[in-house]
């Protein structure tokens, strides 16, 4: 996998807040630091004391795991499912001047 474009970036990101806790702890610190920290996988072998492809091996396999979890699980598909419905619901209650029900659902989108 070496090289993450934006997309793939965001998408593992999501899933890692969903699935991270099942990783090793090793494997969450190297995640956490590539995509919550944005450090270099360089940065991340300094600070580990492990070779760049020890790390960039480690966010590989975790991705893989984490798609895994995700192709099981589906968490987060469903996450964005509601969400999407969410939005829905906003957009009808705003063309039917219900502001505070928009905001209520406003309220629920951030929790999801």
């Amino acid at each position: 996998m070496s090289k993450i474009d934006l997309q793939d970036f965001v998408e593992i990101g999501k899933l890692f807040e969903a699935y991270g806790s099942f990783l090793s702890q090793d494997r969450q610190k190297i995640m956490n630091s590539y995509f919550n920290f944005n450090m270099t996988l360089a940065e991340i072998a300094k600070e580990k004391a492990i070779s760049r492809q020890a790390v960039l091996d480690a966010i590989d396999k975790s991705c893989e795991k984490l798609k895994e979890y995700e192709s099981v699980l589906k968490v987060k598909s469903k996450s964005d499912m509601l969400s999407k419905e969410l939005q829905d619901i906003k957009k009808i209650a705003l063309e039917n001047g219900q502001e505070l029900i928009a905001e209520k659902v406003d309220e629920l989108l951030r929790k999801v």
